[in-house]
């Protein structure tokens, strides 16, 4: 499968686990995946960032990838304050207002829950999108 198939699944994950009816707004649209897909590759290049002090030259992929699946099933089990509110910042900035205001909540838990579940496959699909 594609790179670009597997961030869709992984975007229709997190549209499933949110509460938002198929036939709204926010349902499977193409436009809709693709925001999904920009705010998950975000909040991964924040995670890069975070963790460069972790990340040696020598590093492969798979250290890469074993790094950052730890951090984001981590910030996803825990829930704190700021990981959401580093994660509403980006939703915002990704979202209308009216858009925000009504499936900023759904969304958020939706991608926190996907976070837990993110098979090492999936992980490394959005570090390698990510690259950073």
């Amino acid at each position: 499968m594609a790179d670009n198939e597997k961030l869709k699944a992984i975007a229709i994950k997190v549209l499933e686990k949110s509460r938002v009816p198929k036939e709204d707004t926010y349902g499977f649209a193409v436009v809709t995946i693709l925001m999904i897909i920009s705010i998950i590759l975000t909040c991964v290049r924040i995670l890069q960032e975070c963790n460069k002090s972790k990340v040696t030259a020598q590093s492969t992929a798979v250290d890469k990838c074993a790094i950052y699946g730890q951090e984001i099933h981590l910030f996803s089990e825990r829930r704190g304050w700021f990981t959401k509110m580093r994660i509403k910042k980006i939703l915002r900035r990704e979202m209308k207002k009216e858009d925000y205001d009504k499936y900023s909540l759904s969304i958020l838990n939706a991608l926190l829950e996907t976070g837990e579940i993110l098979t090492d496959d999936e992980i490394q699909t959005l570090v390698e999108n990510a690259n950073v």
